[in-house]
């Protein structure tokens, strides 16, 4: 298997996350939790065990690094949380492209604090994205009641600490790729766990939340990691877009969804945006 199609087959497991999310009968933290806390297992025992030298790094980047892998470990969690929670409440294909605005949220935070230059085209595009988004909300009924209008709000959300997560990247280029995995997959797990002590598991289904971790944690961040080594950073960017059109295809064929008009034309308004501010980097 190349590096392309490594890519390709990620995305289009990471595509259909919501539909297992749905199948493990759990809530968004539930099914936030089991990932974060069985993948920081399962890549504990694949590079821990019993390799001193990757837990001496674990300990070292823990020490020199914490606040910024602190902040990683919670960004990543409330990520999860709050896209999972969306898929309960509204469509998968409203949730997923919403979501996609984190590219350009995490564009918004480089500039905001990190002092990135942004030209008019990008500020274009920006506005552009959240046209988009205005369009997907367009016949929502602004209700705190409606489930409809809370699944949007909680994908806007989780968009927002997922943009933060490239830019906390930032402060950890020098620490190595499964050290940073393990550590940011273990500090999710610790804040988490009280909140899933009080709230209680519930009845959760095994077999999808094994293929969560196993297939769409270990396996497909495997594939993608691998991937990248054979693969250019942009062409990777257009590859990421199969995630939110594969997740559509599945949510039709699975659960029958159709997506209305102003959630397709507002969702590829997104997609647009942010596809040709991924093209405008590598130009």
């Amino acid at each position: 298997m190349n590096g392309r199609l490594k890519i390709i087959v990620s995305m289009l497991i990471w595509g259909s996350v919501g539909i297992f999310a749905r199948f493990s009968n759990l809530s968004g933290l539930g099914v936030a939790f089991f990932r974060v806390s069985l993948g920081a297992l399962l890549l504990f025992l694949t590079f821990g065990t019993g390799k001193m030298a990757w837990l001496r790094e674990v300990k070292r980047s823990l020490k020199e690094k914490t606040k910024p892998l602190i902040a990683l470990g919670v960004a990543l969690a409330l990520n999860w949380v709050f896209l999972f929670t969306a898929f309960n409440y509204t469509t998968i294909a409203k949730a997923v492209l919403v979501y996609y605005l984190a590219p350009v949220i995490a564009t918004i935070i480089s500039w905001r604090f990190l002092g990135e230059r942004l030209t008019p085209k990008r500020w274009a595009l920006i506005g552009l994205a959240f046209l988009g988004l205005l369009l997907i909300m367009s016949g929502e009924k602004l209700n705190f009641n409606d489930r409809d209008f809370l699944g949007v709000i909680f994908a806007l959300t989780a968009a927002f600490f997922y943009a933060l997560i490239p830019n906390l990247g930032r402060f950890l280029r020098d620490v190595e790729g499964s050290v940073l995995t393990f550590l940011q997959l273990a500090i999710a797990s610790l804040v988490l766990a009280p909140f899933m002590v009080v709230s209680g598991i519930g009845d959760p289904v095994w077999w999808a939340i094994i293929i969560l971790v196993v297939i769409h944690t270990a396996l497909a961040l495997f594939l993608y990691m691998d991937g990248l080594k054979d693969v250019e950073v942009n062409e990777v960017a257009i590859l990421s877009y199969l995630d939110p059109m594969s997740a559509v295809v599945y949510a039709f064929l699975i659960f029958g969804e159709v997506p209305e008009l102003r959630t397709v034309i507002g969702g590829a308004l997104i997609l647009l945006a942010s596809m040709l501010d991924v093209w405008a980097r590598g130009s």
